[in-house]
């Protein structure tokens, strides 16, 4: 989910200035108090969400409903970007004052859309959600408590499956990103470090200037900041205990295959051209690998276990892993 890319806001110094707009790149923002009554230079944010959403409007009024029961104040703040929906998206009426949508006519790309609202963000910790996620009515309260407590660069929700949602075996596996981390004394590994559910200071996220927006294919633009943010030495990556998120929605099998072909044909060619030296991390065995070629076993074994979940047979945790990696390494052989 995608957007146009703006400037920093600009704001006024002028002490009796009603509104003052900014047009940046296409995007509208208010300068100091605005009509609506907001102080935008408020500087109490602690926490600024960011969520893109796309073309469900009653999806998004059910996460509005949600953060809502968080009750809403001036330490937090949500910032809503639409992907260009059609019709556009819009905020419940009964939203708070400094919520704000932000919205592109033309899709443009995950990376995009979240450097979008991160830079009309306000908060010392910018929070990237995800649409397809629930969020309890203490979840700022807790969230507020999780930074207070804790010293990190970067903190990950664990995701679960909503316990109503019916699923494959296989998406159940994907749904339940819980079983997949595992959990290292120097906390998580650049490649379990996923941007679905996260959290992130934001002058340090503008210090690494954002996502790569040319990195708009699946997955790589999140790899990307993570490993940036490692070199610089902002490698402190933790898991956010206790405070699970439920997945309520999911994508089909054939989805997901596509997209992971696509960031093996793409978006994972375009990281590796950019950090050559992540090669021996993503692409494992390059010998062993290259010898199994040669009788044509990797693509054999993901045809079998392609037709295995296709007729949802349950696989091992360890078969599914797998099973992703060979959709993707074999995607990067034809690229």
């Amino acid at each position: 989910m995608c957007f146009i890319q703006e400037g920093l806001a600009l704001f006024s110094a002028a002490d009796e200035q009603v509104l003052t707009k900014r047009v940046l790149l296409g995007v509208e923002y208010r300068s100091q108090r605005g009509e609506d009554g907001v102080n935008y230079m408020n500087s109490d944010v602690m926490i600024s969400i960011v969520l893109p959403a796309f073309t469900d409007q009653d999806n998004l009024d059910r996460i509005i409903g949600e953060f809502i029961a968080n009750q809403p104040d001036e330490t937090w703040e949500l910032i809503v970007i639409d992907d260009g929906s059609s019709p556009p998206l819009k905020l419940n009426s009964n939203s708070p004052k400094n919520w704000r949508l932000l919205r592109n006519d033309v899709n443009q790309g995950a990376a995009i859309a979240r450097n979008l609202g991160a830079r009309s963000a306000r908060g010392k910790h910018i929070v990237f959600l995800s649409a397809f996620l629930s969020f309890p009515q203490d979840y700022i309260q807790k969230i507020h408590a999780f930074i207070a407590q804790h010293e990190f660069d970067f903190a990950q929700h664990e995701i679960e499956k909503a316990r109503q949602l019916e699923t494959s075996h296989f998406q159940s596996f994907l749904a339940n990103q819980t079983r997949r981390l595992t959990r290292p004394e120097r906390g998580l590994s650049i490649k379990q470090s996923l941007f679905t559910a996260a959290i992130i200071r934001q002058a340090v996220f503008n210090e690494l200037g954002g996502f790569d927006e040319s990195m708009q294919h699946y997955g790589g633009h999140e790899m990307d900041l993570i490993y940036r943010l490692d070199k610089r030495g902002y490698s402190t990556r933790i898991i956010i205990e206790d405070l699970p998120l439920e997945r309520i929605k999911l994508e089909t099998h054939t989805k997901i295959r596509t997209r992971l072909q696509e960031y093996g044909r793409v978006g994972l060619p375009a990281l590796l051209k950019k950090h050559p030296e992540l090669k021996r991390t993503i692409l494992t065995y390059p010998l062993v690998w290259s010898l199994l070629k040669t009788i044509d076993l990797p693509k054999s074994m993901e045809r079998r276990f392609k037709r295995r979940i296709e007729q949802d047979l349950e696989l091992t945790r360890r078969q599914y892993r797998l099973y992703l990696h060979l959709i993707v390494r074999n995607a990067w052989d034809i690229s």
